[in-house]
């Protein structure tokens, strides 16, 4: 039987009472301005929810079975919402776009399907940037392009030869100028990826934000998981920072947006 937007009904309700449950942007900045791992835990533990076992975390490696648990009991607690197979792989399968864009159109969602579309242009973009600044090949660049994206691979591979300047002409009337222009600046100014993948990171949060606004349908199931795996990354990296007794500062400038 072919679901419609209407079965979603209890589905969104669930998830619209979960949502307040997720962890701001501002709390993971308090947590990477604490003095040590144990208090940096103890800012994000007060204020999500998750396993018990997060207060028993010591070390990077128990940090990381920690999160894999939590990432499994997320998609576990959210199977009876997923009331489509394919709209479940396309959350689990997010950072393997190419997997996750052949399940995305099976879907027949267009939010899903431009999700993921927007995810491989940005994921281009970023290996467009890399091998620039590497100095490498047009034919290195093109071994490692994905198929699928708004941006046909033609147009990104004429970018190749070009300055940043012009590219960021080149993307003037497409979503990602802004991103990319201010990545690029913050690449040639301070010789880090570091802004451009978080200006990635929050494009792709602020589409997400997007689903708030449709009542029915799988999105906002969708759209949650993803900000929940989101949470569980924002935590890893602040985590594994403080474990490794990184500047505050430092962490704080890799911390993207969140859903709320």
């Amino acid at each position: 039987m072919k679901v419609c937007r209407l079965d979603y009904a209890f589905a969104v309700g669930r998830i619209r009472a979960l949502e307040n449950k997720l962890i701001p942007r501002d709390v993971f900045l308090e947590s990477a301005e604490e003095k040590d791992f144990p208090s940096s835990l103890k800012v994000i533990f007060d204020a999500g929810t998750f396993l018990e076992e997060m207060e028993e975390i010591r070390d990077s490696k128990e940090l990381d079975v920690f999160l894999k648990k939590e990432c499994e009991s997320l998609i576990n607690s959210m199977s009876d919402l997923f009331l489509e197979e394919n709209v479940k792989k396309v959350a689990e399968k997010e950072y393997f776009p190419e997997i996750a864009l052949d399940k995305a159109k099976q879907t027949g969602y267009s939010f899903i399907i431009e999700y993921v579309r927007h995810r491989i242009d940005l994921g281009n973009l970023k290996m467009l940037a890399r091998i620039k600044y590497l100095k490498l090949s047009q034919e290195k660049l093109q071994s490692i392009l994905m198929e699928g994206g708004f941006l046909q691979i033609d147009r990104i591979m004429k970018f190749h030869d070009l300055s940043y300047s012009d590219i960021n002409e080149g993307l003037k009337y497409s979503p990602y100028f802004e991103v990319w222009s201010q990545g690029m600046d913050a690449l040639q100014e301070k010789e880090s990826f570091v802004d451009m993948e978080r200006e990635f990171e929050d494009f792709m949060m602020r589409y997400l934000r997007k689903s708030r606004y449709i009542v029915f349908g799988p999105e906002p199931v969708f759209t949650y998981v993803l900000a929940k795996k989101k949470e569980l990354d924002l935590f890893r990296m602040v985590g594994v920072g403080k474990i490794n007794h990184l500047p505050a500062e430092l962490l704080k400038t890799r911390i993207s947006e969140t859903y709320v």
